[in-house]
């Protein structure tokens, strides 16, 4: 009865009824009827308990705050958290916290070495500066990859022969490496990042990089060729909830104004063949098995993903361990994204979860007098309904022809439709609409 949510007749604490309500109010967001057990109602809406959810979310305000420093964090600047843990007024209110230097110590990860918060720049109020994200005309997706490099190659010979060219990359598989090449002097830098960071902080740090190592001549003109449009279109808008590396980044081209004529920073295509960023994307690749040197920069929003990722395979692990696993081994391993009616999307839930309102399931919270089938004499229950009731054979059978198979299997149809199979989502919904029990 617990396992299942349902309410306890004999004596309820008001704790108890708080902690009832809120599982009632996660099965009434998701659609799911009262009766769905705990366990089910966390596998299909890919939620983690409460607590977890808790202990990941006062770990990652403590990592964003440590990032902020003492000139944006006030409890960083009061010294509330600290390096040796949280002082015992704070720790009274701050429950799990406590946790989170364990969590860096687990990823190998020095606090020092968090990119810090910098307060975010107006580059487009620079005259020095340009962005060019798909102004250009190699930069026009719908041109064939040899036009692209024939179109790249005049135009660096034509407009771009005066500048100081750089290219960059980042790499990521086993480990994150980035790479900076000057193209004009024949130089290359290549690092190691850790490897919880991203690819999209790679690509920034591989820009920060180029800006900090290649930008140091006076009067010069300098144009920074990147594949990473998401880190460009991120600068064109900077703002205090940009990525730490964004705001970096904005403020390391601040600093280099001074001492240059123009700035470009440029989108380029990624693997179309063009010869400057193949290189760099060459080297980025050789030095994830390289000996380089490790770059000290790790982001706090890379970590707090990693914190969550790491609640919800313990979530996982959990439903695994219940003895509701076996019989709803055809729920998603990760969140879904809605893509049908809130009305068709609550149907396919409650097939996933075995939770249809049939007899069968009626009859044990008292809303029907026998869980049988009236045609069939047999329990009426989601398994009867879908394959065996003789009622709704033609049906079955335009089910059948619809998904292209022979015999229908109940956990196979709840694969196809929990991998939003667009075919098998329509043919079983039109199925269970055409009973016209739902």
């Amino acid at each position: 009865m617990l396992a299942s949510g349902a309410f306890v007749s004999s004596e309820r604490k008001s704790r108890i009824m708080q902690a009832q309500q809120a599982g009632g109010n996660w099965k009434f967001a998701a659609g799911l009827p009262r009766w769905t057990p705990i366990p089910v109602m966390f596998a299909e809406t890919g939620e983690i308990r409460l607590r977890d959810r808790c202990l990941a979310l006062s770990t990652s305000f403590l990592l964003r705050h440590f990032a902020l420093g003492n000139k944006f964090s006030p409890i960083k600047k009061s010294n509330l958290c600290t390096l040796d843990g949280l002082r015992p007024l704070f720790k009274e209110r701050f429950s799990g916290g406590t946790n989170w230097l364990k969590f860096l110590k687990d990823v190998n990860v020095s606090i020092e070495n968090f990119i810090p918060f910098v307060y975010p720049v107006e580059l487009q109020k620079e005259n020095k500066i340009r962005i060019r994200t798909n102004d250009l005309p190699f930069q026009q997706s719908q041109i064939p990859s040899p036009t692209i490099c024939k179109l790249f190659d005049e135009y660096v010979n034509k407009e771009w022969n005066s500048s100081i060219l750089i290219a960059k990359d980042a790499s990521k598989g086993e480990g994150v490496s980035l790479a900076a090449l000057n193209i004009t002097y024949n130089r290359t830098l290549t690092l190691k990042l850790h490897p919880k960071n991203s690819v999209f902080t790679a690509e920034g740090c591989a820009i920060l990089i180029a800006i900090k190592r290649f930008m140091q001549e006076e009067d010069k003109s300098y144009i920074l060729c990147s594949d990473s449009l998401s880190v460009l279109k991120s600068l064109e808008s900077l703002h205090r909830k940009s990525p730490t590396i964004s705001l970096q980044i904005g403020s390391a081209i601040i600093r280099a104004i001074p001492r240059s004529k123009a700035i470009k920073l440029v989108c380029v295509p990624a693997h179309v063949g063009i010869t400057i960023n193949e290189q760099a994307d060459e080297e980025a690749r050789a030095a994830r098995t390289s000996d380089v040197n490790i770059y000290p920069c790790i982001s706090t929003g890379d970590l707090r993903k990693v914190i969550f990722r790491v609640q919800a395979e313990q979530g996982r692990i959990q439903w695994e361990s219940t003895k509701y696993f076996r019989s709803f081994t055809h729920l998603p391993k990760t969140t879904k994204t809605q893509l049908l009616p809130r009305r068709r999307e609550i149907l396919l839930t409650r097939l996933r979860t075995r939770s249809l309102p049939t007899k069968a399931i009626l009859f044990k919270v008292g809303l029907e007098s026998s869980p049988l089938c009236r045609q069939c004499g047999i329990v009426d229950s989601n398994d009867h309904l879908l394959l065996t009731c003789f009622v709704f054979d033609q049906l079955r059978n335009n089910l059948r022809a619809s998904l292209g198979i022979g015999s229908l299997h109940y956990n196979w149809i709840c694969t196809a439709v929990s991998t939003f199979n667009r075919r098998a989502c329509s043919a079983v919904l039109h199925f269970l609409q055409s009973t016209n029990l739902f």
